[in-house]
């Protein structure tokens, strides 16, 4: 299936979803570091996931206006093809978040960093956004440094939720 390339970075591309991907995308809905800080994103079966994959393609048909809909789209390894996460937006109160998940084989090498900076830059070139909001639950260390790497600067705390912006 054709897979719309958005960017590419120095090591990835972020492209668009296609059904190809349902089970590459099942299976990292099953790793811990997803159930723990991502439960929506879990899925039980091959099924629900092409679903799920199903409404997020059509978002790129009608055009992305993630103030309605969510727009997410794959991280793909330049080097071998291979899915290797998500990166996307969606509206949250304060406005539009960016979210990001990257498989645990190849967490800890810098490449959710790279996806998030490349990807924020490009959606405040090519969205009608003067910023984007990164949330991270203030035990998720991980998820703190990727956004403080890509030059989201702290905002507020909310609950259990550390706010970032980037502008």
């Amino acid at each position: 299936m054709n897979k719309n390339i958005i960017l590419k970075t120095d090591r990835l591309k972020i492209r668009e979803f296609n059904l190809d991907d349902s089970e590459k995308v099942l299976s990292m809905s099953q790793e811990s570091g997803i159930k723990k800080w991502m439960p929506d994103q879990v899925y039980d079966n091959l099924s629900q996931t092409k679903k799920v994959l199903n409404f997020l393609i059509a978002q790129y048909k009608n055009g992305p206006d993630p103030s309605n809909n969510p727009y997410v789209l794959g991280i793909e390894l330049k080097s071998n093809k291979e899915l290797i996460g998500h990166i996307g937006l969606s509206a949250i109160d304060e406005g539009i978040e960016i979210g990001y998940a990257i498989t645990e084989k190849y967490q800890k090498k810098g490449l959710a960093s790279e996806a998030v900076s490349a990807f924020s830059n490009w959606v405040i070139n090519n969205f009608a956004l003067k910023s984007i909001w990164g949330v991270a639950n203030k035990n998720n260390v991980g998820s703190i440094k990727v956004l403080e790497n890509s030059k989201y600067k702290y905002v507020d705390k909310r609950d259990s939720e550390l706010l970032y912006i980037y502008e």
